[in-house]
């Protein structure tokens, strides 16, 4: 069901193969793969850890560490921009709360060694949010979308604010009061995950461990773009390795699953991270999980339509018709999530008829 390439990609990240046991052929596709899925500094990271990076063909090892360098980079350029961002939200009284990637590389998450993230994301009260916005303009930051209807359509109906871009650093920063579209069918309460957000040094914190694992599932199965979905997958497969979850644990991730009716994205993740990661996940939880919810359309229908999605976004893959199917499909199915029916042709219209005469304003210097 997953191609063989894959799966030694996958078993080299958690684990299960060794780099020596594969031949310089063999090395050549998992390095296109790897790239593919913005997971080569992770790889470097992993075998690095496990002591395998002296026994694989000193090519191949040029490819890791110069993915690591970057990484790296990454790394320090988001510590400088948190030790901007934080006085910010210290005078509403209130810690940074980073999301995703910045939160596991800047909270030194031994699964996230190596990852690489495309910009910051933040979740900040939404009684915080215009004071917050209002700092950050003085400071440089300015919106990325400049036409009134982006503009609205991200203030009245999204999580966040329209996307944040530095002036002179070009850093992007994402400005989140909640994880889901507030048009969404689903409606996980903030003012909990909040309440549950846990300091990771004096001035910046993250959301829980439990919370983290579920966020990520949503941001992952609750889109409508697949472009990252192996690196994210593999980040709940770390979060999960890294609870370690006995049954009373996996009982309460299902019960806060529950109360932040973020389910379905929970169940999706589990399946395929199991499927793809061997994430150790009993059967039990699965069952557990599947007697709570299960999908409309039934497993054999979203095998077929995620698993081409969540392999690594190289063109081996992704130019099969299957593939090219599955993205439309779950496309669409994406926005439905995101939004009610009449908004949803509403919007759309909006897109593909009216847009694309509209003269954006320019931003003001």
């Amino acid at each position: 069901m997953i191609p063989h390439d894959c799966v030694n990609l996958c078993q080299l990240l958690n684990g299960r193969a060794a780099g020596h046991q594969l031949s310089l052929a063999e090395w050549n596709t998992v390095i296109q793969l790897a790239r593919s899925a913005n997971v080569l500094g992770i790889l470097f990271h992993r075998l690095d850890a496990r002591d395998e990076l002296s026994k694989i063909p000193s090519v191949v090892q040029w490819h890791l560490s110069s993915a690591a360098v970057i990484a790296e980079k990454y790394r320090r350029d988001a510590v400088q921009e948190v030790e901007r961002l934080w006085p910010i939200l210290h005078a509403c009284d209130q810690p940074l709360i980073l999301l995703k990637g910045a939160a596991y590389v800047l909270g030194e998450r031994a699964f996230a060694k190596g990852r690489t993230f495309s910009d910051i994301d933040i979740l900040v009260p939404k009684a915080n949010l215009s004071y917050v916005e209002s700092q950050l303009q003085w400071l440089g930051w300015g919106s990325s979308h400049h036409s009134d209807y982006d503009q609205r359509y991200y203030r009245e109906w999204m999580h966040e604010l329209p996307p944040l871009v530095h002036a002179k650093r070009g850093t992007v920063l994402d400005l989140h009061h909640t994880i889901l579209p507030l048009t969404a069918s689903l409606k996980p309460d903030a003012d909990k995950l909040l309440k549950e957000a846990q300091a990771f040094s004096e001035h910046v914190s993250t959301l829980s461990s439990i919370d983290q694992v579920l966020h990520t599932a949503t941001h992952l199965f609750m889109d409508s773009e697949f472009d990252h979905a192996f690196r994210d997958l593999l980040d709940f497969d770390g979060l999960m390795r890294e609870l370690k979850p006995d049954d009373d644990l996996l009982d309460q991730i299902i019960g806060r699953a529950v109360s932040l009716d973020l389910l379905p994205p929970l169940y999706y993740a589990m399946r395929y991270s199991r499927l793809l990661f061997e994430t150790p996940i009993p059967d039990s939880a699965m069952l557990r999980v599947s007697e709570a919810w299960t999908p409309k359309l039934g497993t054999t229908i979203m095998d077929w339509l995620f698993i081409p999605v969540l392999l690594p976004p190289h063109t081996m893959y992704q130019s099969s018709l299957r593939a090219y199917c599955a993205n439309k499909l779950l496309f669409i199915r994406g926005h439905a999530l995101r939004m009610p029916a009449h908004l949803l042709i509403r919007h759309l219209s909006f897109k593909a008829f009216v847009a694309p005469f509209i003269k954006e304003k320019k931003p003001s210097s």
